[in-house]
């Protein structure tokens, strides 16, 4: 390549990264946001159901010791 095509494409590529660092807002704090708040309202009930479902396994798990059971 000669210096004149290599000047176009360095300046292609400045005015390219320029442009993708105008956003207005940036996709992740958003993405970051509905995590937060999807974290805050299922979090609780994601915990209660899981220890439930512990409690069942070990239940089942000593259901299993006792002899004639089932």
């Amino acid at each position: 390549m000669n210096l004149k095509e290599k000047l176009l494409v360095g300046a292609g590529l400045l005015m390219s990264s320029a442009l993708a660092m105008a956003q207005t807002t940036d996709p992740f704090d958003g993405a970051i946001t509905a995590l937060t708040t999807k974290v805050t309202s299922y979090g609780g009930s994601l915990v209660g159901l899981a220890a439930v479902g512990v409690g069942f396994f070990v239940a089942i798990k000593y259901v299993k010791k006792i002899t004639r059971a089932a």
